[in-house]
């Protein structure tokens, strides 16, 4: 009895603290969305100590990052806990995991980069990141310019704003106006309040789909975003998948009550 109530004491001392706004939409990550505690994705479930708007995935991999912690997640078990220097802002699962505070860039097992970062990308060349001048590789400085994002596939790291900067080769190019959100594959792939667009890696549009969409996301089979609320899936022509993941996720909050489809 002593050690059980022991036990308890030990994961309430160890809980995350909970956001102070909890997202009142669902987060979209790779192969899925997590509502409020729950994660629904592709060969994904499980629920979460508290919300919290700032969740990534990547494969088997997910972060969840909390005021002062982060919670690693494998195979939908807690893998570990790690202690944050500070309260997140943004967490980044693809290409290494990486979470973005007021003030530095937390990197797992690394320990701090004192980089005041608007966005950052750790990659095996090491840390991208963005300021209000421009975008630099760790310490070096690549490009003056205002960029609002990063984004980054096997070749490629892109920094996004009115115009796309490609990296390492310093490519620029016009991108189509109000671009939210990007995701790296064979091409490049661009949200915007207009609808999706699929570009090359020299920026020649390939292809569009209309529609109002909030946020982007790819397993780098399936691309994922939010249409009025729930997920859309779409192959990468930017056709819808032949099934819908989730058919009803909305209206069952309890995840033993979700039946998952496979495209």
């Amino acid at each position: 009895m002593r050690l059980g109530l022991l036990a308890c004491l030990w994961l309430a001392a160890c809980a995350p603290e909970p956001t102070a706004s909890p997202p009142s939409e669902p987060v979209l990550v790779e192969g899925g969305v997590v509502e409020g505690r729950f994660v629904r994705a592709a060969g994904l479930q499980l629920a979460l100590p508290s919300p919290t708007p700032h969740v990534a995935r990547n494969g088997e991999t997910l972060l969840a990052a909390y005021p002062y912690q982060l919670l690693v997640y494998r195979n939908g078990f807690i893998q570990d806990s790690l202690p944050l220097p500070g309260v997140p802002t943004f967490v980044r699962a693809r290409p290494l995991p990486l979470v973005g505070l007021d003030d530095r860039l937390f990197v797992p097992g690394q320990g701090s980069r004192l980089y005041k970062a608007r966005d950052a990308l750790h990659t095996p060349e090491g840390v991208y990141w963005l300021d209000e001048q421009g975008v630099s590789l760790e310490r070096r400085r690549l490009a003056e310019g205002r960029y609002s994002f990063l984004a980054a596939g096997e070749r490629y790291v892109y920094a996004l704003g009115p115009e796309a900067l490609r990296l390492p080769d310093r490519l620029r190019f016009p991108l189509p106006a109000g671009v939210k959100a990007a995701v790296v594959l064979e091409d490049l792939y661009v949200l915007t309040p207009q609808g999706l667009f699929r570009l090359s890696p020299e920026g020649l549009r390939l292809g569009f789909r209309a529609g109002v969409f909030s946020g982007l996301q790819s397993d780098g089979v399936y691309l994922y975003t939010l249409e009025a609320g729930r997920l859309l899936t779409l192959r990468l022509n930017l056709d819808p998948a032949s099934h819908t993941l989730f058919p009803a996720w909305a209206s069952h909050p309890d995840p033993s009550a979700l039946h998952l489809e496979v495209p």
